[in-house]
């Protein structure tokens, strides 16, 4: 009886949470648009918020939603997104003031967002309407808004390739390459592409609890939390950016040797070049020293095993190459900011038997409940 009260406590929590929430009528989610701004942003916010009203239907009869989307534009007429794809807004910043519960904000390719920054008048729109808010997101570039503005004022995130230009327009801010999504107190922000539904599905879960949120995610065949989620992405996509034939063979070897010593003189050796001008070509190459590349590499396998079976800890460590549990440890709160336990109370169905090396299957071989 005692196992069951807590789940009964996390239940009634949510109920609550989700009673709360449409107590207060239609959550309203403005998503602004311009001239080449990504039409799959739009489309990624307006589908997981939609999905969402759909989902409280099915399970529990609401007749209203709780979520009401909307695209506004700076001005009147369609607006040729991205794809050529025309889309006529709900309204305009002309429009007048009204009430925006989560405002986001699309991103683009660089000259739509350049030329976009230069609009003071739709600047100054942001951030009059954000101070009225209860938050503000951008989707990729749509980060450059939320800078310009002011309102982004510590840690935000956007596409990793245009991570080094933020930095360099905005230095004050902390820009991240290798988040998924950040939320700075009411302001978020997502990096590209599919990050844009991630940061939109971790607000229903924010609104409505974990188990809505989760029921979401299996009809939309995503999931809740992004296995390795903090990550942008991983060596192997940086691998792909060498060109190098020297460093051609290199991180697929790293990738199957991570025991192995993979110091800079024995990569050095392994590559038939100079630890020196090894060191140089590599970072060039990857973005990465080595060093940094490397503990990334074991980083990746010691998720990939806690994801996908149920070894303890300390095999975990030993099978991705770490000298102990402890230097596990330290990789995953400097690169995740979790440690290990908590990433294996995060993505395995029973963090008990995860930490005390039980037997678990494997997570592909668990069943799939039907949709919800």
């Amino acid at each position: 009886m005692t196992r069951t009260r807590p789940n009964i406590a996390i239940a009634r929590r949510e109920e609550d949470k989700v009673k709360a929430f449409l107590a207060k009528g239609p959550h309203v989610v403005s998503v602004l648009i311009y001239p080449g701004a990504s039409a799959y942003d739009v489309a990624a916010a307006a589908e997981v918020f939609s999905t969402a009203n759909g989902q409280l239907r099915r399970e529990r009869g609401v007749n209203r939603d709780a979520y009401a989307v909307e695209v506004i534009a700076p001005g009147p007429g369609a607006i040729a997104l991205e794809m050529g794809l025309k889309v006529v807004p709900d309204r305009t910043i002309l429009s007048g003031d009204r009430h925006i519960d989560t405002l986001f904000l699309s991103g683009g390719c660089w000259e739509p967002i350049e030329a976009t920054l230069a609009d003071r008048e739709l600047i100054a729109w942001i951030k009059r309407t954000a101070t009225k808010s209860t938050r503000i997101a951008s989707m990729c570039t749509g980060a450059f808004l939320l800078a310009e503005t002011g309102l982004a004022i510590k840690n935000v995130t956007t596409h990793w390739a245009q991570c080094e230009r933020l930095r360099q327009k905005y230095p004050h801010l902390q820009v991240s390459a290798d988040n998924i999504y950040i939320k700075d107190g009411n302001v978020y922000s997502s990096a590209g592409g599919t990050a844009a539904m991630d940061l939109a599905l971790s607000m229903v879960e924010e609104d409505l609890g974990r188990k809505l949120a989760m029921n979401v995610a299996r009809r939309l065949v995503m999931f809740l939390k992004r296995p390795g989620g903090q990550s942008q992405f991983s060596t192997a996509l940086l691998a792909q950016t060498a060109s190098s034939d020297a460093l051609a063979d290199l991180p697929e070897w790293i990738a199957d040797n991570l025991a192995e010593d993979l110091s800079v003189e024995a990569l050095a050796k392994k590559a038939a070049m100079s630890p020196r001008n090894f060191a140089r070509v590599f970072s060039a190459e990857t973005g990465l020293t080595p060093a940094k590349y490397v503990e990334r590499a074991r980083l990746e396998r010691a998720r990939q095993l806690i994801e996908d079976t149920a070894l303890p800890l300390l095999s975990v460590a030993s099978r991705a190459g770490f000298e102990s549990d402890q230097q596990l440890r330290r990789t995953f709160v400097r690169w995740l900011g979790v440690t290990p336990a908590d990433y294996v109370a995060r993505f395995r169905p029973d963090e008990r038997s995860a930490l005390t090396g039980h037997s678990l299957p494997r997570l592909h071989e668990v069943s799939q409940p039907w949709l919800p």
